[in-house]
């Protein structure tokens, strides 16, 4: 998960005791989402086009959406589908 958010524009992925407390600065709007990422994503208000997620990551579900939004954040910076 942390290597998903490395270089990031807008990722910070921080070492707590027992977890990682990671924020995401992410476009609105994703296509290509699973149900539950996007519902992640929607949680969060929105602000000029972009939501800024603020997640602490206690085990390997919650490190899989990081993960997938970090990914698709990603593939949409290099223009990928």
């Amino acid at each position: 998960m942390a290597r998903a958010c490395e270089g990031l524009p807008g990722a910070e992925v921080e070492q707590r005791e027992g977890y990682l407390a990671v924020t995401l600065d992410l476009p609105a709007e994703m296509d290509g989402l699973s149900e539950r990422a996007q519902a992640l994503l929607g949680a969060f208000p929105e602000s000029d086009g972009r939501r800024r997620l603020r997640v602490d990551v206690r085990n390997r579900q919650w490190a899989a959406l990081v993960t997938e939004l970090a990914l698709a954040a990603r593939s949409r910076d290099r223009g990928e589908p």
